[in-house]
């Protein structure tokens, strides 16, 4: 019993695998809180331009941005009172340094930020992150800002940080608006945000007056057009607080129980912000009951969770759910889906998907023509599924898989002790699809279990084809023949690799066969393959020169 298999099944019995005490990864973070991206606008200094001319956000409930303040300098020094009324309303306060000091040049940087910190605290805030004036960093800045905040707004780019990869947390970059940029310019990276799964901060300074000033109606029209791209446009901590959580849910391990399993985590900083909802996937979580620390927490219409993250627990308890074939055992000879996965019998890295809907336990489903796929793949994930074998035998597999990726793609298919391993060839999308032969597997009869095995980041499996080994083979060509002998004459009986391109150099598909004959190599290539002419290149799996040979059909 394998310790993941257990965690995405709820335990197929908890008291048969007691034996099993903890397990990694069951619970997963939707990327920005169910939105393509984010953004956070950002108001540095504590200008009253600022808090004057951005009133427009009262009729905005669902946004919220955030003001930098400095505590002994400009507007917010001498009358805090217009910043403290955005804050009551959901607006966030965060540090800007006591004096709009360059922080590099001081040589006690922490009584700059440390002693604004403290000043907000006595006005009832907890400011949770800073922004550097001037955007100066160095390591002594770095380590003063982070004992007080778990996060640092810089700038000097794009402003763009995406979720897979985890930033420098005391160092995230902004968008820098001046007098010379334009709105144009900033809708770009809020569709780069959407299209690309990241989070744009804009840095602005002024509203429609002061330096480096924006006008009220070009920020109203670039919040709004955030909005429309459908990002989660929300103040700095909140959406830095979700993506360092992020890292840190993901990777909790859980722990068997009585009656279900736990998961605990630590906080990744000491002044994370004291409540940081995340709304989650919790594998092996459908019909049972979700709780931290005793207060149950139901489920979102489309089967996620919203957690507090801060309460650093989570528990899930229970009826077991069974792990069973999710449209009865699949026969062989056949067509196995690979959307069609046993109820919770796979290990899913990213948790991400396209919501389609066909299923619960949704582990990265995509569609693909008229039906669906797997995708959204991560190197390790696995798939498990029940087969019932109807003939003890040999059977040849062909998988229709797709990649975008700039070079093929690897997947290996096993049952029991036996496996065999494919590549599937990139064609430049992952809505084109290839058959590709991988090779063979002898089966006993009767229902055993099968795993696929992803090997490499994003590669798309739409089916796996079982045709009997033995089945009766069409005469070829004695050209065609001939070739195929130089093949297994060469080679020997071993895995070999063949491609085959259209006369335009399109890759048709490519076939991993075993050289054993001529009869094997030849069905490995002209199966699914219409009658004509084609470059077939071939070679040893496992290295060796190649050859290129022109066939027909």
């Amino acid at each position: 019993m394998e310790c993941l298999k257990v965690s995405l099944g709820a335990a197929l019995s908890f008291a048969a695998v007691s034996a099993v005490s903890a397990f990694a990864g069951p619970i997963t973070t939707v990327p920005w809180n169910g939105h393509p991206g984010a953004a956070s606008f950002t108001f540095d200094d504590g200008l009253h331009s600022q808090t004057n001319n951005l009133t427009f956000l009262d009729n905005m409930p669902d946004v919220s941005v955030t003001f930098f303040v400095c505590t002994n300098t400009m507007n917010f020094a001498s009358n805090s009172q217009p910043h403290l009324n955005y804050a009551k309303k959901g607006h966030e306060i965060g540090n800007h340094t006591m004096n709009h000091k360059n922080l590099t040049q001081e040589s006690n940087p922490s009584s700059e930020v440390s002693g604004a910190a403290q000043k907000l605290r006595g006005m009832g805030l907890e400011a949770t992150s800073l922004a550097t004036p001037y955007c100066a960093q160095n390591a002594t800045v770095k380590n003063a800002i982070n004992q007080e905040h778990f996060i640092n707004r810089g700038c000097g780019g794009s402003g763009l940080t995406g979720w897979d990869s985890e930033p420098d947390w005391m160092q995230i970059d902004s968008h820098y608006w001046q007098t010379s940029s334009n709105v144009s310019a900033f809708k770009s990276s809020s569709d780069q945000a959407a299209s690309s799964s990241k989070w744009h901060v804009q840095l602005n300074h002024g509203v429609g007056g002061d330096w480096d000033a924006i006008s009220a109606a070009d920020i109203k029209t670039l919040i709004e057009y955030a909005v429309s791209k459908n990002l989660w446009v929300a103040s700095f901590s909140t959406v830095g607080a979700y993506l360092r959580a992020h890292f840190t849910i993901d990777k909790a391990i859980a722990t068997n129980t009585s009656s279900g399993f736990k998961v605990t985590w630590t906080s990744p900083h000491a002044h994370m912000p004291k409540s940081v909802p995340l709304r989650v996937k919790i594998q092996g979580a459908q019909g049972q009951t979700v709780s931290q620390k005793g207060k149950e927490v139901k489920p979102n219409s489309d089967g996620t969770y919203t957690i507090e993250f801060m309460t650093l627990e989570l528990e899930v308890s229970g009826e077991p759910i069974e792990v069973k074939p999710f449209k009865g055992a699949i026969e062989i000879p056949g067509t196995l889906e690979a959307e069609n996965y046993d109820t919770y019998a796979y290990s899913d890295a990213d948790g991400k998907s396209d919501e389609t809907g066909y299923r619960s336990d949704d582990a990265g489903i995509v569609k693909a023509g008229d039906g669906y796929a797997l995708g959204y793949t991560s190197a390790d994930d696995y798939f498990e599924y029940t087969l019932d074998v109807k003939s003890a035998g040999k059977y040849k597999l062909i998988i229709n898989g797709a990649t975008g990726n700039s070079t093929a793609s690897s997947v290996t298919v096993s049952v029991g002790d036996q496996k065999v391993q494919t590549e599937i060839p990139s064609q430049g999308d992952w809505n084109t699809y290839s058959e590709v032969e991988a090779g063979e597997l002898e089966l006993a009869a009767g229902k055993q279990t099968l795993r696929l095995t992803i090997n490499t980041n994003y590669v798309n499996v739409d089916w796996i084809k079982f045709v009997d080994a033995s089945a009766p083979e069409s005469s070829s060509s004695s050209e065609t023949t001939s070739i195929a002998k130089g093949i297994a004459f060469e080679q020997g009986s071993r895995m070999v690799r063949c491609q085959v391109f259209d006369m335009n150099g399109k890759l048709i598909k490519s076939v991993n066969v075993v050289a054993g004959s001529e009869s094997e190599v030849w069905n490995g290539v002209k199966a699914s393959l219409m009658n004509g002419v084609y470059m077939m290149r071939y070679g040893e799996v496992d290295g060796g020169s190649m050859h290129m040979v022109q066939v027909r059909k």
